[in-house]
């Protein structure tokens, strides 16, 4: 048995110990008026099936366990933070890598993986603020650690929030970047070798319309800026029928010689998104229109390599970004509950459109994905979602693939 696998099992046994007891132990603490904090256990399994034009399947099945504890305030100044992810290999025959739900080896094996993704300790400020130190995951426009896989990535960084009537503002900073399946963390390197450091700033929110704004700034020495936008305004006819207006946009170019290679010294880009959903009593209609002025944009500060900063955009979807040089796309999407014969069933179908792609030889590519996207909550059983995840896709520029997803999650506070 790997090392990996006896951590995991050890943690399942204590958890599965802590549970059984935990009727007693929480009633015990409530009386003696004693807080130890608040830990949460959320399982993921998760099947990946891409079928490659002219290239081997990935394919794999795997258990997630993702562990957070969140300490109580010692003296009402500092808490202590911490989090394990490991993803246990089910299914993963070697040369049918690149799901990202295992690391991938040089030999073509896929191998589980355990570590611990955050330690860091959470200072309480006045006036609202909160000041984080250590290695944690971000939520930011332009330094965000997504969750599209069996596990997040994280960051190392200082993040730092502060609330003044209505107004959120924000500061962080990150030297190093863990990727999903990765245990360890690593400094972002430009292509001369040499390591550098991400900053980002912004500010938002709401007036008293509904209109909310949020702007952003970032920026990495000697590698990249970027700039982002995003304005959402609703407003309801009656309580059967309301409409939302959503917009992005992005600005990134090059900041120094230091600049990734697939970026360059001359890079500059920009992407602008617009939707409108059409909200309705048990469905939601959304159209979205996307451009890409300059080069292929990039939201990573070190081509993913560390960094897994995505959009904030209605055209990221299940596989495709549309956000090559010069493109241009169209989004037609359905959402629908299926309130009167199963409350737990949510449907979503969604089919995206890009051309007029500026190519190297001067020509112009294209591409398209369709989505479905099924999910379940089984009546009578909390925090239980089945999901189904189905994508085709086909480009001329990157492979033809058709896509499914199988995604169990379940989350319990275990105290």
């Amino acid at each position: 048995m790997s090392y990996v696998h006896q951590v995991l099992l050890r943690i399942l046994s204590r958890l599965v110990i802590s549970l059984a007891l935990g009727g007693v132990a929480t009633n015990s603490i409530a009386e003696e008026g004693i807080s130890y904090g608040r830990m949460d256990a959320d399982f993921r399994s998760f099947y990946f099936d891409r079928e490659r034009e002219d290239l081997p399947v990935s394919r794999a099945l795997t258990q997630a366990l993702m562990l957070r504890y969140r300490s109580p305030y010692l003296k009402d100044v500092v808490s202590l933070n911490g989090s394990f992810f490991g993803n246990l290999k089910l299914i993963g025959k070697d040369g049918e890598g690149g799901t990202g739900l295992l690391q991938d080896e040089l030999d073509g094996s896929q191998k589980s993986y355990a570590k611990l993704a955050e330690a860091f300790a959470s200072f309480k400020l006045p006036l609202e603020s909160r000041l984080d130190v250590g290695r944690m995951e971000l939520i930011a426009p332009l330094l965000n650690d997504p969750d599209y896989r069996a596990t997040p990535a994280t960051s190392q960084a200082v993040s730092f929030r502060t609330a003044y009537k209505g107004v959120i503002g924000y500061l962080a900073g990150s030297n190093k970047g863990s990727a999903y399946t990765d245990p360890e963390f690593h400094s972002y390197t430009d292509d001369r070798g040499e390591s550098f450091n991400i900053y980002t700033a912004g500010l938002e929110f709401e007036v008293a319309n509904g209109l909310y704004l949020h702007g952003a700034f970032g920026q990495a020495d000697n590698v990249m800026d970027q700039v982002y936008f995003n304005a959402r305004y609703p407003w309801e006819i009656n309580n059967k029928l309301g409409f939302l207006v959503d917009a992005y946009h992005y600005s990134g170019r090059a900041n120094g010689e230091g600049a990734l290679l697939e970026v360059g010294p001359d890079y500059r880009s920009s992407l602008s998104n617009i939707a409108l959903r059409v909200i309705g009593d048990s469905s939601v209609l959304t159209l979205s229109l996307q451009t890409v002025n300059g080069d292929h944009y990039r939201t990573s500060w070190d081509g993913e390599i560390n960094d897994h900063t995505s959009y904030f955009s209605w055209q990221s979807v299940q596989r495709l970004n549309f956000d090559r040089a010069n493109e241009d796309s169209g989004q037609l999407r359905f959402d629908y509950d299926l309130k009167t014969m199963a409350p737990a069933i949510h449907i979503m179908a969604r089919y995206i459109s890009g051309d007029n792609i500026r190519r190297d030889d001067g020509s112009t590519g294209s591409e398209w994905e369709r989505d479905i996207d099924f999910i379940y909550q089984p009546p009578g059983i909390r925090n239980l979602t089945l999901r189904w995840r189905n994508a085709v896709v086909r480009s001329t520029e990157t492979f033809d693939s058709n896509e499914n997803r199988l995604i169990v999650n379940y989350s319990i506070q275990a105290f």
